[in-house]
C-alpha cells in the first residue's frame, strides 16, 4: 500500500470528527430516538465492544457461514478493535447500542491496467472512507438509521476531500447490495466477477465491492 500522505495522517489522528457536523449528532425520525457518537477502536470501553462484537455476530455469522467463509470471532475482534478503526456509535438514551459504522481512512491500489484506469477514471491510488461494517439492531431496520450513518460516512469523506466510500458486502446478502444500490453504490472495476477467482487461489472471495465516487466532476 502507498505511503499515506500528511494530510490523510492528519485526519487518521483527529480525536472527534463529529465536531464539524453538530446537525448530526442526533436522529429522531419513525419512532427511533438516537445520539450518535464518534470513538476510535483503541478508545472503546468493554462494555461497547461486547454490544459491537454481539450485533455482528446476531447480524453476520448465519451470512459467512452461507458464503463458506471460515467464521473466527478471534480474527474478527482483531480486526473490529484495531487501533485503526473508527466507529460511529448510535445509542438510545439508556445507552443501549442500536447500530454503527466501523470504518477506516485509507490509501487505496486500484489494480488495474492503464486503458482500464483511463475508462474508470481511476488513479493508480485513491484515499478512501472504507466502511468495514454497517451492523443495526433487528428493530432499526427500516427506520432510515443505516441511511443516517452511511450519509455521514459521505459527509466525512466529502470534508476531507477524500476520493470515495468504498465497502464490501457478502453476496450472499442480497438485502444488503439492494440497501447499497439504493444509496447509489455501485461496483468498484476491481471487484472480480463471480467466476473469475484467480487472485483468490481459487476459492470464490464470498463479496462484492461496492463504491460511490465522490469526486467533483470536471
Amino acid at each position: 500500500m502507498p505511503a499515506i500522505s500528511k494530510s490523510e495522517k492528519k485526519l487518521k489522528q483527529e480525536q472527534d470528527i463529529l465536531q464539524h457536523f453538530p446537525a448530526f449528532l442526533s436522529y429522531n425520525k419513525n419512532d427511533v430516538a438516537a445520539t450518535i457518537s464518534f470513538s476510535h477502536g483503541s478508545n472503546l470501553t468493554q462494555q461497547q465492544k461486547d454490544a459491537l462484537w454481539s450485533l455482528f455476530e446476531t447480524n453476520m455469522k448465519d451470512i459467512y457461514t452461507a458464503d463458506q467463509q471460515k467464521w473466527n470471532p478471534g480474527a474478527k475482534k482483531r480486526e473490529l478493535f484495531h487501533e485503526d478503526a473508527r466507529y460511529l456509535l448510535a445509542s438510545d438514551a439508556e445507552g443501549q447500542l442500536l447500530g454503527y459504522t466501523h470504518f477506516r481512512f485509507e490509501l487505496e491500489d486500484n489494480l488495474l491496467s492503464d486503458d482500464e484506469l483511463q475508462l474508470h477514471r481511476l488513479g493508480r491510488h485513491s484515499s478512501v472512507v472504507y466502511c468495514y461494517e454497517l451492523q443495526l439492531a433487528p428493530a432499526m431496520h427500516r427506520k432510515g438509521l443505516g441511511r443516517r450513518l452511511m450519509q455521514m460516512l459521505e459527509l466525512l469523506a466529502l470534508k476531507f476531500s477524500m476520493d470515495m466510500v468504498l465497502l464490501t458486502v457478502q453476496r450472499s446478502n442480497s438485502a444488503a447490495q439492494a440497501f447499497y444500490e439504493r444509496l447509489g453504490y455501485r461496483q468498484h472495476p476491481t471487484c472480480p466477477a463471480r467466476n473469475d477467482f484467480e487472485d483468490f487461489d481459487g476459492t470464490d472471495p464470498g463479496h462484492r465491492i461496492l463504491f460511490k465516487d465522490l469526486r467533483r466532476k470536471s
